[in-house]
């Protein structure tokens, strides 16, 4: 939650606007989206991220709407805590 790795620091991701993680290279089509996460937002990418803003390089999808929503839950919890 606290590191880029494979994708960017998600502690505090939702409220956040997309892209915006420091030292993380996104790609051009995210930075430009103008997105905000919300979990509505959070949902549609993670349904399909293409989908939601075209050129974006994320090829992960969760299919499954509970799954997606615990996803979710979690994430929002999570960014209520302090980074160690």
């Amino acid at each position: 939650l606290d590191a880029n790795r494979i994708g960017p620091a998600h502690r505090g991701v939702v409220g956040r606007a997309a892209a915006s993680a420091s030292a993380y290279n996104y790609s051009p089509a995210l930075k430009a989206s103008g997105i905000t996460w919300t979990p509505d937002q959070l949902d549609k990418w993670l349904v399909n991220p293409q989908a939601l803003v075209k050129g974006a390089r994320m090829g992960f999808r969760l299919a499954d709407a509970q799954k997606r929503a615990d996803v979710i839950a979690y994430l929002t919890e999570e960014g209520k805590k302090k980074t160690p």
